[in-house]
């Protein structure tokens, strides 16, 4: 897991927190006073407001002229051409410019390495988030999911690996191609770039 996991959405619409503190489940979720981000700046960790140990941090950025997000946002802009699919380039690119709104949520390797609930709580966090608000996913060394949560985009520079839930933008019908992608093999990750599904994947759902 990176140390980022984002979540950019369409919609402006704020999400009660007794929403995320139910989907961490274990572990707590609670708001941490933070300068300009009252109310958006979230903990979540094993104990109820210990800033000591502390398993990841959520925050809440709205994208509009002059902000962090829509800075966050013409960075991703200017990043799409060093990966691929071309597909998913452009669908990414008209994408990005509708957003309203990104949640960051930082991950604490080290201290979410150390608990086994940590990863439950943190991707229960992420999944409250995405079933109240919706939205793409991106991944720190992984890439960019679509709304289904399946990997549309990577770089190849960041070295992506193990097996994942992927999908390849037909544009001649607007819809995505689901399938599994081996990151770590370079051929199915070549072939994946080129926007092609892999001829190994493809065999591996006969």
């Amino acid at each position: 897991m990176g140390d980022y996991l984002r979540l950019l959405t369409l919609s402006d619409r704020e999400i009660p927190l007794a929403d995320v503190q139910r989907g961490a489940r274990v572990g707590s979720v609670w708001p941490v006073d933070h300068p300009d981000l009252l109310g958006n700046y979230l903990a979540i960790g094993p104990m109820m407001d210990d800033l000591s140990i502390l398993w990841a941090t959520v925050e809440r950025n709205p994208v509009a002229p002059n902000t962090l997000g829509a800075e966050e946002v013409a960075e991703f802009l200017d990043s799409l051409e060093s990966g691929g699919p071309p597909s998913a380039v452009r669908w990414l690119s008209d994408y990005l410019e509708s957003v309203r709104a990104i949640y960051a949520i930082r991950v604490y390797p080290d201290a979410v390495a150390e608990n086994p609930d940590a990863f439950d709580a943190v991707f229960g966090v992420r999944t409250a988030l995405r079933g109240a608000i919706g939205g793409i996913g991106q991944w720190d060394g992984q890439g960019f999911t679509n709304e289904d949560d399946r990997l549309i985009w990577c770089n190849p520079a960041a070295n992506p690996t193990g097996k994942t839930a992927a999908a390849i933008l037909d544009e001649m019908t607007g819809e995505f191609i689901p399938f599994e992608l081996d990151l770590g093999d370079l051929d199915e990750r070549s072939a994946f770039l080129r926007g092609e599904i892999p001829k190994s994947a493809r065999s591996r759902h006969r």
